[in-house]
């Protein structure tokens, strides 16, 4: 463990030193400091709000709009030039950067120097000596599809979208989008209809688009570890009956770590989305695939639960609120639960992740993270009763209980 800044700061009583050094005991500071990912947690946000205290305001500017573009732009090249994945194929070994420019010869060498100078002034690649690199546990990590699809994803989608936020904003009187087949990722595409056809008229980026949001689904805070699943088999009637639906469960990230807790209910577990996405499901075969669309009525009637991730958030109230009365019938009185995992933004002081997410639904797909209480008053408008809001310290998503009320 490091030093304590009371045991430092007693050090610095002891040889009668003015200053504190902070420097020395934020370096010595890694993952294995902390004892588990609750801890870890709070020290990035820590950390974080200690940046913004520190910074000046010419610095943040600086970070912002040149440094953080620069690093997106960085990060984008050196995946296009499969830098990472060589990288990964080489040993993840330190390199010097003539061993790196045989490596990429696609690229021209004083380009490359560049390109890997901002990765090390940004901590994703270490460079030990002048000339010498080092790959990083992150680095290493974006040789993974699941990272570096994101980089893709980022410049087709994200970038387009707020470079026009401000705009369609400005011209729209600064009232948020509510229609999703016409808001500024339209505006952005210059395309006619919602997200969703557009990932169908194009497939290879809706492929890429599914794997952005597995990844998503992926390495956010399981729902079996937030919710406890053994509360479903308290009442559960047991026999052929459905157990779990995901509805809108994408490619089955979430069903399957529920059988993969309980593998024996395979055969009552049921993954729900349009017919285009079951095709590229990864959740185990044994697990019912229903092409579903959530704006119609709920097939699978009278299952112990009904699990919704991320859906909610993807629409505005009165979308939200269809798809959630589609559900309502097939839930049976007093035995059938709902399970709505999604960010609820705290009331003060929300998380980051939690703003960028809503500001990212709100570009597009009009939709929209929602505090506590407008969870309640759209669940209650659609006919439910809340029971629970279920969360952990682990993770920054909750799930909400609620059963049928009519």
């Amino acid at each position: 463990m490091v030093e304590s800044v009371d045991e430092l700061d007693g050090r610095r009583g002891q040889s009668g030193r003015n200053e504190m050094d902070v420097a020395k005991l934020i370096s010595r500071i890694d993952v294995s400091t902390f004892a588990n990912e609750e801890q870890r947690a709070e020290a990035v946000a820590a950390a974080q709000a200690l940046v913004s205290r520190l910074e000046t305001p010419w610095e943040f500017i600086m970070r912002t709009c040149m440094g953080q573009p620069a690093l997106g732009a960085a990060l984008k090249i050196g995946n296009d030039l499969d830098l990472f994945q060589k990288w990964q194929d080489e040993g993840h070994l330190e390199m010097t950067f003539q061993e790196l420019t045989v490596m990429i010869p696609s690229c021209e060498p004083d380009l490359l120097y560049r390109i890997l100078g901002h990765l090390a002034a940004n901590h994703v690649l270490q460079e030990t000596s002048i000339a010498v690199f080092k790959p990083t546990p992150l680095s290493i990590a974006f040789a993974s599809p699941v990272y570096n699809e994101w980089m893709n994803h980022f410049y087709d989608a994200l970038i387009p979208v707020f470079s026009k936020l401000p705009i369609y904003l400005a011209q729209h009187d600064y009232k948020a989008p509510s229609d999703p087949t016409n808001g500024v990722f339209q505006f952005a595409k210059e395309f006619k209809g919602d997200l969703f056809h557009y990932y169908r008229e194009h497939p290879v980026k809706g492929a890429s688009f599914d794997l952005v949001m597995s990844s998503v689904m992926a390495h956010q805070a399981s729902w079996v570890d937030i919710f406890p699943p053994e509360i479903l088999f308290e009442t559960d009637i047991g026999g052929d009956t459905p157990l779990v639906v995901d509805v809108g469960g994408n490619i089955g990230h979430d069903i399957e770590k529920f059988r993969e807790k309980h593998p024996d209910t395979a055969a009552r577990l049921y993954l729900e989305d349009l017919p285009h996405v079951l095709e590229r499901a990864k959740c185990n075969k044994t697990v019912n695939r229903v092409a579903y669309d959530f704006f119609t009525p709920q097939p699978i009637t009278g299952a112990r639960a009904y699990y919704i991730h991320s859906v909610l958030h993807d629409w505005s109230d009165d979308f939200a609120r269809k798809i959630l009365v589609m559900q309502r019938d097939a839930l049976a009185m007093g035995y059938s639960t709902l399970l709505i995992h999604d960010h609820i933004m705290a009331d003060q002081l929300a998380h980051p992740q939690t703003t960028a997410f809503d500001l990212t639904m709100m570009g597009i797909v009009a939709g929209k993270e929602r505090k506590a209480e407008d969870f309640r008053k759209l669940i209650e408008s659609a006919g439910y009763n809340i029971i629970k809001i279920w969360t952990s310290p682990q993770a920054i998503q909750s799930i909400i209980q609620a059963e049928r009320a009519m």
